[in-house]
Parts: C-alpha cells; sequence; structure tokens
C-alpha cells in the first residue's frame, strides 16, 4: 500500500496512462472522476497525460465536452480512436506515446487500462504485443504495465486462458488485476483492526464466533447491461470476486508483513479452503433468485434464468473456522444499497441475569463498507431503572465523524498504486474461486434449486431467510444505524 515517500516520488515522475474502452460507463463513472480528484488534490505525476481509446469517433473537444471537466485537467487528455480487438490503429497509440516522450524529454511510465469487455480481453493482449506496447518505453526498454477488471473469466477453464494469454505478453510484476473492493478504506482497515488491536486476534476463531455474514445489496438494477449481464449473473459478477475476497480478509491468517506477496499468499490460503459444496449440498444450501421485472430489461431473454440475487452457506476447511458457517448474499434492486460483513459471536449461559435467556441478545461485529464505512459493535446492557434489566446497544465508529480527512474512493486509491507500481491491493492469479463457482454454475443449470422470485425493493426471496433460518439463525440488519449517509 502506497506510503508518503511512494507519493512524493511520484509527483515528481512522467506517466502516460491508456483508457481502452474510454466511452464506457466505468471509464466515465469512475476511472475519469478518480483521475479528476487525484488532480484537484495535486497528487499526478509532474508528466502526466491520458490517452483515452475507443472505437467511437471522437474528436478530443467532443470527448471531453462529453466528459464536462474543467479546462485545466482537460489539457491532460488526448482523444484517440482505436480497436484494441481488431488491431486498429494501435499504430497511431505507438506514435501518439512517442509523441509525449519527446514532448517532455522523457520516458514515461506506460499503462494500459482495459475497461473494455472481457469478452475481447485475449485478442487485446495479443495486439498491444504485436504492435510492442508491452514493452514500454522503447529507448529505455523499460516495461508497461496493464490493468484487468472482473470479470476475468467466466469459468474456470476460462480463466485459465485468458491467464495464459496474458502472461504470454506481460511478466507478473506488470499486470495489475483490480477488484475495486480491495481498494476501499473499510476494507483495508479490517487488517488494522484485527492484527493492530490485541482484543480481537485472540477471540476470532472457531471457539468465540457463531457464524459470518456477508452481504453486498444494490438498488439499482442491472441498467443498461443486460446483454451482459444475462451472460453473467450475480455468482459470477459478485461472489466470485467481492465477497470471496472479503471473505479471505476477514477469516486469512496474519501475513509476515504487508506485501503483495504476503497479502496475496494469506487470501489465495482462504480461497483454496472453501469447501467445494456437492450437487445435494447446493441444492439445499444456496439460493438463486431474480427481480420480477428481470425480463423486460433492455437486451435480456424474455425466457431468462439468471440470477439476480444469490445466497449460499460456505464453510472453511481451516482449523481456525472450522464448523464456523459462512453466510453470503447479494443481489440487485433490492431495499438497501449496503455492503458488510458481520462476525456473530456465541453466547454462553450468563446465570447472574435471571431472564437474560428469555431474549438473548448475541454481540456482533458490523464491518460497514457501503453506504458510509464505519464499524460497530453490539453490546448487551442494563436499561435505565430501578430493575436489572437488560437491552441491547450499539457502539458505532464513523469514518466521517472520526476524521477530518475525506476517505479516497476506491478507484482513486488503486490509480494511485498502479501509477506507484505497488501490487498490493490487487488480485493475484485467478482461479482458485472459479472452482467453487464452477459447480453451483452446473447444478443450477439444472434446475437445482428452482429460480424463485422476488419483489424489488425487497431483502430478497423468502428462500434465502429460509436459508439461515433452518439454522436456528437469521439475517441481522447490514447496517449501522449512525452510519447510514
Amino acid at each position: 500500500m502506497a506510503q508518503i515517500g511512494d507519493i512524493e516520488k511520484l509527483k515528481k515522475s512522467a506517466v502516460v496512462f491508456v483508457i481502452f474502452g474510454a466511452t464506457g460507463d466505468l471509464s466515465r463513472k469512475k476511472i475519469f472522476p478518480s483521475f479528476f480528484e487525484l488532480f484537484k488534490n495535486k497528487l499526478l505525476p509532474a508528466k502526466f497525460k491520458i490517452i483515452a481509446a475507443a472505437r467511437t469517433q471522437h474528436t478530443v473537444e467532443s470527448f471531453v465536452k462529453m466528459l464536462d471537466v474543467p479546462s485545466e485537467f482537460a489539457k491532460m487528455i488526448d482523444y484517440l480512436a482505436v480497436d484494441v480487438a481488431k488491431n486498429i490503429n494501435l499504430d497511431g497509440l505507438s506514435q501518439r506515446l512517442d509523441q509525449f516522450e519527446k514532448e517532455t524529454n522523457t520516458c514515461p511510465q506506460r499503462v494500459f487500462y482495459m475497461a473494455i469487455s472481457p469478452t475481447i480481453y485475449e485478442n487485446a493482449f495479443e495486439n498491444l504485443a504485436k504492435n510492442k506496447l508491452n514493452l514500454g518505453c522503447p529507448i529505455h526498454k523499460t516495461s508497461s504495465r496493464i490493468v484487468t477488471e472482473k470479470p476475468f473469466g467466466y469459468d474456470f477453464a476460462s480463466a485459465q486462458r485468458l491467464n495464459q494469454a496474458l502472461t504470454r505478453h506481460f511478466r507478473e510484476d506488470q499486470i495489475f488485476r483490480i477488484d475495486h473492493f480491495l481498494g476501499k478504506g473499510t476494507v483495508q482497515n479490517i487488517l488494522a483492526l484485527r492484527f493492530a488491536n490485541e482484543i480481537f486476534e485472540p477471540i476470532w476463531n472457531k471457539n468465540f464466533i457463531d457464524h459470518v455474514q456477508i452481504t453486498l445489496t444494490e438498488r439499482i438494477g442491472i441498467e443498461k447491461r443486460g446483454s451482459f449481464y444475462d451472460q453473467i449473473g450475480a455468482l459470477r459478477d459478485v461472489v466470485q470476486n467481492h465477497l470471496f475476497q472479503l471473505l479471505a480478509l476477514i477469516t486469512m491468517e496474519e501475513p509476515k508483513s504487508f506485501t503483495h506477496l504476503n497479502l496475496r499468499e494469506k487470501r489465495v490460503e482462504i480461497i483454496k479452503s472453501i469447501k467445494k459444496l456437492t450437487a445435494s449440498e447446493i441444492a439445499k444450501n444456496t439460493v438463486r433468485g431474480q427481480y420480477t421485472a428481470y425480463r423486460q430489461e433492455e437486451n435480456v431473454n424474455p425466457k431468462s434464468s439468471t440470477e439476480t440475487f444469490a445466497a449460499l452457506k460456505l464453510y472453511l476447511d481451516s482449523e481456525r473456522w472450522q464448523n464456523v458457517p459462512f453466510y453470503i448474499r447479494t443481489g440487485k434492486k433490492l431495499t438497501g444499497d449496503v455492503a458488510s460483513i458481520i462476525l456473530s459471536f456465541k453466547e454462553n449461559p450468563h446465570r447472574i441475569f435471571k431472564n437474560f435467556w428469555d431474549q438473548p441478545f448475541p454481540n456482533h461485529l458490523t464491518i460497514q463498507i457501503k453506504p458510509t464505512e464505519g464499524i460497530g459493535i453490539r453490546l448487551a446492557v442494563k436499561k435505565p431503572g430501578l430493575a436489572l434489566e437488560l437491552e441491547p446497544t450499539d457502539m458505532e465508529f464513523c469514518y466521517k465523524d472520526s476524521f477530518d480527512a475525506p476517505n479516497p474512493d476506491a478507484y482513486e486509491r488503486l490509480l494511485m498504486d498502479i501509477m506507484i507500481g505497488d501490487r498490493t491491493l490487487f488480485v493475484g492469479k485467478v482461479g482458485y474461486s472459479w472452482k467453487i463457482i464452477d459447480p453451483i454454475e452446473e447444478v443450477w443449470a439444472k434446475g437445482r434449486p428452482k429460480l424463485v422470485t422476488y419483489k424489488e425493493g425487497s431483502w430478497g426471496p423468502k428462500e434465502a431467510d429460509e436459508l439461515i433460518e433452518r439454522d436456528g439463525r437469521h439475517w441481522l440488519a447490514p447496517y449501522l444505524t449512525i452510519c447510514k449517509i
């Protein structure tokens, strides 16, 4: 993770950032706004250029007008019509890169951000190499960097094939595989919470934790991504990457250091330890749902069986977490726009409190990632009054209330790390998570369990409630009371 010295060194350097798919939603909604925030905070390199590349015909002026950014920032942006998948005008891109090097009299770090459909990754990697764009600044023989987005493949075989195509032309130290959840401040603070506070780590195990709930829900639907989403679904789009990465962070063993190699090693250990579900377990311990209006969405098959909601019950093959269930859920068009992890602790008989077991109050720790970031602990306390009567209450910490400095957006942090060359918050070689997902997809394709519908604005299908209630538990509120906004 970036240090002060790294940032100061970056500010004196030269970087040229090529964004393929520059007219797409990801670029317009996340990448360019994040670069603008870095610009406002004076965190960009002294010599910096963005080359926006896409198939659409634009002048620099018309493209910048579409972005609606101030003129001082717009001066850093160039535009070039390119089709990276069909090898159209990549020679023109090479000329623009050479031109920037001559203008600045530097050998800038070249970065290629693949904000394009993963279905054309393989051709794109090949064409970058054909034009020697993987080699970096030709005079000084430096190395370019390449950034890929999720989902990387749609199953284990395709992920392996893509990885082979990528590593055929780029070394591992050139590759930055983004999962933007790893760039969120609270996700990183999980590490601080666990390993910098001695009160937590001793109880962070099967002896004290009853179960764990991980929730990632959205109010929005698929918007205009029907043709993409209908081929992917919630399990591949969110569980395989975001939720498995959160699971790894909350359960991994302490790394030797916060280097990318040590952190990745510990995260991978957890992903590899997730127990594969049998066909009968998949039918019993997973839920797939679809919001009622999904099949009327643009570019969606009117008979689609693609899930917009997924819930799973999983276990880890780990001494620390033996027999601790992990309940995971994600979905679109739900009542809350929330991402959180809840660790629910075991209860032991408290004999001195006579009426405690009439209404037990399990302690639980909530780590909220969105809508705002914070941490809360549910405690049992004595109610005011003469009688000794217990009541649950929450102690909550919200980043926005505790610190004057704003918490950078995940993409701001990750773009900085890419330019610096720090791969700590990026995903390593992919594949292990697909070994868990693929068997589920195979059983789901056979109609087990059946696809169920749920109302927009709900918390999902009733079958997700039944999944956890069969074990005598229930979904806890996935948000903090005072950290909602």
